[in-house]
């Protein structure tokens, strides 16, 4: 089971039996009413539905595979420790990459104290994902080092919206910013990657 794998950091974490046909088809925030009642094949059906996108925003948030699939971990086991607290009053990836930003958030500003104190130098390793499938090898890696290289603000902002596919409405209430911000900073996050990729392929 998912969260008796969870618990115990099993190698096989992320092999999740396919669940019943029914629960597969219901909406997320009905899955979450049914977790919160004890329901944990419906919480299986969460997982499986969106643990691949958590750990991918993770993984390019922080540039480190490891760190994403830890920080995607962390994430859907607090979902689940605290799944009597969810309301459907937002939709339930608002409610999640919520958690998994402010994650995020968090263990970068520990990973930048950690390398000031000893001096070093980061550079974000390239996640793998399906991209690198259309993309050419050289322009992937620019594109992933000129994101690690975004301020935190516009580099979640970017993400949210390009690989998550989330609309304005949504991002602004993940980020807790209005519209008319969130819209500012895909756009200098946007024309930020672009300079700094056509800069390196000078």
């Amino acid at each position: 089971m998912f969260l008796q794998a969870m618990s115990k950091r099993d190698p096989q974490l992320f092999v999740i039996p396919p669940p019943a046909a029914r629960a597969e088809e219901r909406p997320d925030a009905e899955l979450m009413l049914l977790a919160s009642a004890g329901a944990t094949e419906a919480f299986e059906v969460l997982v499986r539905r969106h643990l691949a996108g958590v750990q991918r925003f993770a993984t390019r948030y922080l540039g480190d595979p490891t760190a994403g699939a830890e920080v995607a971990q962390e994430a859907l086991l607090k979902v689940w420790h605290t799944r009597r607290e969810f309301r459907p009053v937002r939709p339930f990836s608002v409610y999640l990459f919520t958690l998994v930003r402010n994650l995020c958030r968090n263990r970068y500003r520990d990973s930048q104290r950690q390398r000031q104190r000893l001096g070093l130098e980061g550079g974000g390793a390239a996640a793998h994902s399906p991209l690198e499938a259309l993309l050419e090898a050289e322009r992937y890696r620019r594109m992933m080092a000129a994101l690690q290289e975004l301020p935190p603000k516009l580099k979640e902002a970017v993400l949210l919206r390009f690989d998550q596919g989330l609309g304005y409405p949504e991002i602004a209430r993940i980020l807790g910013a209005p519209m008319s911000t969130v819209r500012s900073r895909v756009f200098l996050g946007i024309r930020q990657l672009r300079a700094r990729t056509q800069e390196d392929g000078e």
